[in-house]
């Protein structure tokens, strides 16, 4: 089982991960902190991004489409 947090060449991010938006000092990026037992991670994106991901988490993965 994975920590709520865990940073190494990747992150893992559970569902369970105290987040919190976070000030930045750049107005074009929304920051939000993920906490877990210690372990933080600041994490800046653009509110474009975050969009494009929420609409691939939303679309059916590429490889799963039906076959003929």
């Amino acid at each position: 089982m994975l920590d709520q947090l865990t940073i190494g060449g990747w992150v893992v991010v559970g569902e369970h991960c105290s987040v919190r938006r976070a000030a930045l000092h750049c107005d074009d990026y929304l920051t939000y902190v993920f906490e877990n037992g210690g372990t933080e991670l600041d994490f800046a994106i653009a509110p474009a991004v975050l969009r494009r991901m929420v609409e691939l988490s939303e679309a059916r993965p590429s490889g799963d489409e039906p076959s003929d």
